[in-house]
C-alpha cells in the first residue's frame, strides 16, 4: 500500500516596492489558511547606476523565508509543494549572452525624463497614440520601453536579454528563462490584443540586438528548484516552482472574473501604488481610455483596465522622514479617523510625487495649490493624503464604468489600504457604492491560488479566495454620507 501523501502547502514570494514577504498557504479542511513566515524591508539604494534595488539582498532574504517555510511545513507534517514569485511591475535586469546578470537592477524611482525617448520613437513613425493602440499602456516615465530606449541611446545591445524582477527570481531558483503575460504587459512592449511582445515596437524604441524573453502561461510549471537551493532551504524532496501572475496586481486580482457589460465589481489595489479599475475580457485601447489615464494590463485571466496612481507611497515616505514607527503611524491614523472630509484635495498622480525624499514638503505644496493650506501638525498631512486618495479612487471607479460600459455594483479594495478604515469609508461615500475591503495580503493569496491551480489542487483561483476566513474582509456600506462633505476650514 502506498504511503499517504502529506498535506500540501505553497510558498508565495511576494515582493513589494517597500517590503517583501514569504507567505505559506495551505488548505486545512474546507478553508485555506495563510501565514507570513518572513518579512523583509525593501528600499531604493543610491548606486553608481543611480537609484537601484539591492536584488541580491532581497533574494537572500527570499531564501531565508523559504527555509522558514520548509521548517514550518515539517512542524505541521506538510509538504512544501510549490513556490511562486510576484513583484511590482516595469523594473528589469539584463542577462548577458554569457548568462551573467547585470546588477544592480535600476529602480523606476530614478526614471529619466521620457520626452527624448518618446521623440526618438516618433521619428520611427510610432506616435504616443499608436503605441497606446498596440499596448494599451500610455507613455509614462516609469515604462520599461522608454527607459530601455534611453539606455539604448547610451550603449549598443549585443544579445542581452530582458528579465523582469519575478523572472529573475525564477531564473535564480531554477535556471529557466521566461516571463508571463501579466508582468510583460507592464512594459509598453507587449501587444495587448495579440498577447505577445511587439517586434515593431521594440525596433521603434531602438532595441536592435536585444532579446525579449519567451512568454509562458500564467499558472504553469517552470521547473524544479535547483538542487543546491533545495539543500540550502532544507527541503527533503523536489520542490516545483510555478509561474504565477508575476505582476503583483494581477496576483492580487486573481479572483476577478472578467465581465463584458452588465454588473461588475470595481477593483482597487491600495498599496505603495494604487490601481483603480476592473477586469474585462478584452483590452480597451481607445483614445478615450488613453485620455482618461488608463492602462491595460494582463490579468490572471482577461484584461485589467486600471488607472495607476501614486498610492500609500506618500504616507510611507512621510512616516520614513518623520522616523515614525508603527505606534506613531497608528496614532496618526486614529487621530484623523473621524475628522470631517475636506474636498480641497490634490492630484495623487502628480509627477512630483514619484521620487523619494522630501515628501511632506511636496504634499504641502500641492495642498496649498489646491487651496488647502495645512496646519503644522503631521496629522494634517495624513488627513490630506487620505482624503485625496479617496477622491481619486471614486473618480477612477466612475471613469472605469464609463469606459467599460459596465454597471458597477460594488468596490473591492485589497492591499494595505484595505486596513485603513477612513480610506475605505470615504471611498464608499464618495463613490456611492458599498466597499468590500480585504484581504490585505491579496497578492500572496493570489500567488498561492495560482500555484494550487497549476498543481491541479483547485479548479479555479477564485476557489481559494472563496475559502478564506471572512474575518479577513470588512464591509463599508453606502449610504453613509454624512461625513463626505466639504469642510469650511482646513483640518487638523
Amino acid at each position: 500500500m502506498a504511503a499517504p501523501t502529506a498535506p500540501r502547502a505553497y510558498a508565495a514570494v511576494d515582493l513589494g516596492a517597500s517590503s517583501g514577504r514569504v507567505v505559506l498557504g495551505a488548505r486545512r479542511g474546507a478553508a485555506w489558511e495563510f501565514e507570513e513566515v518572513h518579512r523583509f524591508t525593501n528600499e531604493v539604494v543610491d548606486t553608481h547606476r543611480g537609484d537601484a534595488w539591492d536584488l541580491e539582498r532581497l533574494f537572500a532574504e527570499t531564501l531565508t523565508g523559504l527555509a522558514r517555510a520548509v521548517a514550518r511545513c515539517a512542524a505541521r507534517g506538510e509538504q512544501l509543494a510549490g513556490i511562486g514569485v510576484d513583484s511590482w511591475g516595469v523594473d528589469w535586469v539584463l542577462r548577458a549572452p554569457d548568462g551573467e546578470i547585470e546588477l544592480p537592477g535600476r529602480s523606476y524611482r530614478g526614471a529619466p525624463d521620457p520626452a527624448p525617448a518618446i521623440a526618438a520613437r516618433g521619428l520611427s513613425g510610432v506616435s504616443s497614440a499608436e503605441a497606446f493602440a498596440v499596448t494599451g499602456v500610455p507613455d509614462q516615465a516609469i515604462n520599461t520601453a522608454l527607459r530601455l530606449a534611453d539606455e539604448a541611446g547610451q550603449r549598443t545591445f549585443s544579445g542581452e536579454q530582458l528579465l523582469f524582477i519575478p523572472d529573475l527570481w525564477l531564473f535564480w531558483l531554477t535556471g529557466v528563462v521566461g516571463t508571463d503575460p501579466t508582468i510583460a504587459s507592464t512594459s509598453q512592449l507587449f501587444a495587448a490584443h495579440a498577447g505577445a511582445f511587439s517586434a515593431p515596437l521594440a525596433a521603434a524604441h531602438g532595441l536592435a540586438g536585444f532579446r525579449l524573453p519567451p512568454v509562458a502561461p500564467v499558472a504553469s510549471l517552470v521547473g524544479a528548484l535547483a538542487p543546491e537551493l533545495r539543500e540550502r532551504i532544507g527541503a527533503a524532496t523536489e520542490v516545483p516552482v510555478y509561474r504565477v501572475a508575476g505582476h503583483d496586481t494581477a496576483a492580487a486580482f486573481a479572483f476577478a472574473e472578467p465581465v463584458a457589460g452588465g454588473a461588475t465589481e470595481a477593483l482597487i489595489s491600495s498599496g505603495t501604488w494604487s490601481l483603480v479599475g476592473g477586469a474585462l475580457p478584452e483590452p480597451v485601447t481607445t483614445p478615450e481610455a488613453a485620455a482618461l489615464g488608463f492602462t491595460n494590463e494582463r490579468g490572471a485571466s482577461g484584461t485589467l483596465l486600471l488607472r495607476n496612481l501614486t498610492g500609500l507611497w506618500m504616507l510611507q515616505e512621510c512616516l520614513r522622514e518623520w522616523g515614525a514607527g508603527t505606534q506613531e503611524r497608528d496614532a496618526l491614523l486614529a487621530e484623523v479617523e473621524s475628522a470631517p472630509f475636506d474636498a480641497r484635495t490634490f492630484d495623487t498622480s502628480a509627477p512630483e510625487l514619484l521620487h523619494a525624499g522630501d515628501m511632506e514638503a511636496r504634499v504641502r505644496r500641492l495642498c496649498a495649490a489646491a487651496g488647502r493650506p495645512l496646519a503644522e501638525s503631521r496629522a494634517s498631512v495624513v488627513h490630506a493624503i487620505i482624503d485625496s486618495l479617496a477622491v481619486a479612487y471614486a473618480a477612477g471607479v466612475d471613469a472605469f464604468a464609463r469606459l467599460s460600459g459596465a454597471s458597477v455594483d460594488r468596490i473591492r479594495i485589497v492591499g494595505g489600504g484595505s486596513r485603513n478604515a477612513r480610506l475605505c469609508r470615504l471611498t464608499a461615500e464618495l463613490a456611492r457604492l458599498p466597499v468590500l475591503a480585504g484581504p490585505t495580503e491579496a497578492s500572496a493569496i493570489g500567488n498561492v491560488a495560482l500555484q494550487a491551480l497549476a498543481s491541479g489542487e483547485v479548479a479555479h483561483a477564485q476557489d481559494v479566495f472563496a475559502a478564506i476566513d471572512p474575518a479577513h474582509t470588512r464591509h463599508f456600506q453606502y449610504p453613509n454620507t454624512d461625513q463626505a462633505r466639504d469642510a469650511e476650514e482646513p483640518q487638523q
